[in-house]
Formats: structure tokens, sequence, C-alpha cells
């Protein structure tokens, strides 16, 4: 009987603490302030999908936190690029970010919005946006945990970064 209660439990607490991002769900985002991020600036290296990714932060200017990350192709060249900003949004915060394919079309064109991911929780190192968490793992260490749909199916990608020298 013991054991099988461990088992229901462990079965039930699985999915709970195997999940990296959140959702906002219609509630409202926490106080926070741009300089909270500042430990983002500067330049990152690592992988994700199975490929190389960079990306490289500002100093907060104009309120804002601005960046590009970029994707290896495995073959020498770019799979796509992002702009991507961290910006206020009330009294809280929001990451922003529009992709481009190697040729800079944009992926948003149809719309000329960005994707915005509002800020749903600040936990220690973790900050929960929307469908994407930024895990500060170590002093020059992070993990950036996205939402992705793939022909429907629904599962988290971890991007594991350093900071470059």
């Amino acid at each position: 009987m013991i054991r099988a209660l461990i088992a229901v439990t462990l079965a039930l607490a699985t999915p709970a603490a195997a999940q990296n991002t959140r959702s906002l769900d219609g509630g409202i985002s926490p106080p926070a302030y741009i300089d909270q991020l500042s430990w983002l600036v500067g330049s990152w290296a690592g992988t994700g999908m199975g490929a190389e990714v960079a990306e490289t932060y500002s100093a907060a200017f104009g309120g804002r936190i601005t960046g590009h990350f970029t994707m290896a192709d495995g073959k020498g060249g770019i799979r796509f690029t992002e702009i991507v900003d961290y910006v206020p949004v009330g009294q809280s915060l929001a990451f922003r970010v529009r992709h481009f394919n190697p040729d800079m079309s944009g992926w948003e064109d149809q719309t000329g919005k960005p994707v915005v991911f509002p800020l749903v929780a600040i936990e220690k190192d973790r900050w929960f946006f929307d469908g994407m968490t930024i895990e500060r793992t170590g002093p020059d260490t992070l993990t950036t945990w996205v939402r992705i749909s793939q022909k429907g199916v629904e599962k988290e990608v971890p991007f594991q970064l350093f900071r470059r020298r």
C-alpha cells in the first residue's frame, strides 16, 4: 500500500517538477524593473535545439535591454536570427522578439508586430515569462526554456549558454 502511494505521488509530482515554463493565463504580471536583468548584459554562446546558438545583450538604454540571438544551421550558415528586447510594461516587464530568416525576411512580416512574452513570476534566479523562462544557473551560465509547438505537440526546449569572455 505504501509503495503504491509513493508511486502515485511521484507520478503526480513529476509533471510539475518537469515544467520549466509557465503561462500568465489572464493573471497580472508582477512588479519588476529592467535593472533586475542587468546580469544578462554581454555575449553568450551555447547550444539549443541541437544547434550552436549565440546571443548578445546591450546595457539598459532608453529603459530597455536590447539584444540579438542567432542559431547556426550546422553547415557554416545561419538558420535564423532574432532581435529581442526586455521592456517595461506598466509596473512589470515583457520579453519581445522578432524572427528573421537568413535573407532578413521577417517571420512576423504579416502582422509587423513582435511576439510578446509578459512576465509571469520571478523566483530566485528564474524569470518566468509567458512561454519562456530564463534561469541563471551560475555567475556565467544560464538556461533559457522556450515552449514551442511542433506538429500540434507542445514541448519545452532548453538553450544552455555560457558567458563569452
